[in-house]
């Protein structure tokens, strides 16, 4: 029996393992639970200043949300890059997302002072074999909090 996943989605918050919250999918937004789930779906990076992002799963694929864009990730496309910037000496970061055919879908820079390690985080799962569907079906059938951040 596949379990039901609400609207409002439980994900871990990446800076602030212990707590869950509910994102909502239809708009990119989160809001913290009154009562933390037992399972969750994925993490969520929450910024103050920036679009929040999340990576959760949902019947059996991976979704990751940059604000209201949304994208799936199946097993090898669409490429995921983290890099650091050269002619900054080094503060500044660039995560891309890229179509199999180099198309940039998705690209943001920002500084290190940022604490923004979610990006270099998801670039290095993303890119290891067999991640991205492992991911996914564990994380479609909800796991432990625990489970998500050992991941």
């Amino acid at each position: 029996m596949v379990p039901t996943i609400p609207p409002n989605i439980p994900v871990i918050d990446y800076r602030r393992h212990s707590m869950v919250l509910e994102w909502n999918p239809a708009d990119g937004t989160w809001a913290a639970c009154d009562v933390p789930p037992p399972i969750v779906y994925g993490v969520a990076l929450i910024r103050a200043s920036q679009p929040n992002i999340c990576l959760y799963a949902r019947g059996g694929l991976l979704q990751l949300q940059v604000g209201a864009i949304q994208f799936t990730l199946p097993e090898s496309e669409p490429h995921i890059k983290w890099s650091r910037g050269l002619a900054s000496l080094g503060p500044r970061r660039r995560f891309t997302i890229e179509s199999d055919a180099g198309e940039v879908l998705l690209s943001h820079v920002y500084w290190t002072s940022q604490g923004d390690e979610f990006f270099e985080w998801l670039a290095a799962r993303a890119a290891a074999p067999g991640w991205r569907a492992s991911a996914a079906q564990r994380w479609s059938l909800g796991v432990e909090p625990s489970v998500v951040r050992s991941s």
